[in-house]
């Protein structure tokens, strides 16, 4: 038994000498349990609007706390992607600069095929990651709206 429903038991009690008094034997109990009811209906919703904006504001902030996480680890994940990312396209650009520069005639080179294939190897690879890094993000999406759609 809640506490509600004792503090309920305790008024109704003073109450039914009231009901004793006003009330025939037939009714009495049809009127303790929907005065009880009422009662109930009415402490519940008085309780509910007192506390309705504190658990507003303590949901609110329960909100803001994750969104600042998830941002926070969302950056992480930039930071490091970005690196890598920016350390591969770095070197890429090196090594198709390498090439052009050697048709040019300004670089002389001994074998022009490993310039080509580490460029290719350094494409190949951005690539792939940005691809990864794409579908990971997208699945990650698509199972936050499934399970806010469940």
């Amino acid at each position: 038994m809640s506490e509600l429903d004792k503090l309920l038991d305790a008024v109704m009690k003073q109450k039914e000498e009231l009901i004793n008094e006003q009330v025939t034997d037939a009714d009495k109990n049809e009127m303790i349990i929907a005065l009880r009811e009422k009662k109930k209906i009415e402490i519940v919703n008085e309780i509910k609007q007192e506390y309705k904006q504190q658990l507003k504001e303590e949901v609110d902030l329960e909100a803001e706390q994750k969104l600042h996480q998830q941002k926070i680890d969302d950056l992480k994940s930039l930071m490091w992607s970005g690196f890598f990312l920016a350390f591969l396209v770095g070197m890429a650009v090196n090594q198709v600069t390498e090439f052009i520069g050697f048709y040019k005639g300004t670089v002389q080179m001994n074998s022009v095929r490993s310039t080509v294939i580490l460029s290719l190897v350094f494409v190949a690879i951005c690539i792939v990651a940005y691809l990864l890094s794409f579908l990971n993000n997208a699945l990650s999406i698509i199972k936050k709206w499934k399970e806010r759609n469940i």
